[in-house]
């Protein structure tokens, strides 16, 4: 499905004008009917400024949202550069000199964990790999196969990296999904 057919589907945008203010508004409301939100027009220079409407859970809004925003190229500090830098808690099961493994807070499975390096050095989606992050790369899923085996997921488990907007990406420093402890369906969430 394409971009423009995911945002159209996930959100309606509509410009109005307010009768006690000459400001423009932006009308968000999602597919269901008469659900409208009404906040300030974003702009995307200054994406801070943008309200998140995806709820817990819901991944796809939230990579369309991260796109909108421009986080793939704005070169900021992300939810993973706080959590390497403890300014944010998680709940970390692995650490070593270039990576660190840490619980999901949404698990999709019974065990759920993120690999991440702890330098992006412009590796914010596979896609955006070079020569040089080969080493990097090769770290990072030998470390997801460790802690899965640390973790138990002896009878399987499953390794996802989500790149851009239709790979669902919401956050864009890389990072490895480890999903298991149960039985694994196919075709994962096409």
């Amino acid at each position: 499905m394409s971009f423009a057919r995911i945002a159209a589907s996930a959100l309606a945008i509509r410009v109005s004008s307010s009768a006690n203010a000459s400001a423009r508004h932006t009308s968000l409301r999602r597919a269901a009917p008469a659900s409208r939100i009404t906040k300030p027009t974003p702009s995307l220079a200054t994406h801070r400024s943008v309200k998140t409407m995806a709820a817990a859970g819901d991944e796809k809004t939230a990579a369309i949202e991260a796109h909108l925003k421009g986080m793939a190229n704005s070169g900021e500090p992300t939810i993973f550069d706080k959590i390497i830098a403890k300014e944010i808690p998680s709940d970390v099961i692995y650490e070593d000199n270039l990576c660190l493994a840490f619980r999901d807070i949404a698990p999709q499975s019974k065990t759920h964990f993120l690999v991440i390096p702890k330098i992006r050095s412009g590796l914010t989606q596979l896609s955006k790999a070079e020569e040089g992050h080969k080493e990097l790369l090769g770290h990072l899923l030998y470390t997801a196969q460790k802690v899965a085996k640390q973790e138990k997921l002896d009878k399987g488990f499953r390794v996802v990296i989500n790149d851009g907007v239709e790979g669902c990406q919401s956050v864009y420093h890389l990072h490895i999904h480890v999903v298991g402890g149960q039985q694994l369906s196919w075709p994962p969430g096409c």
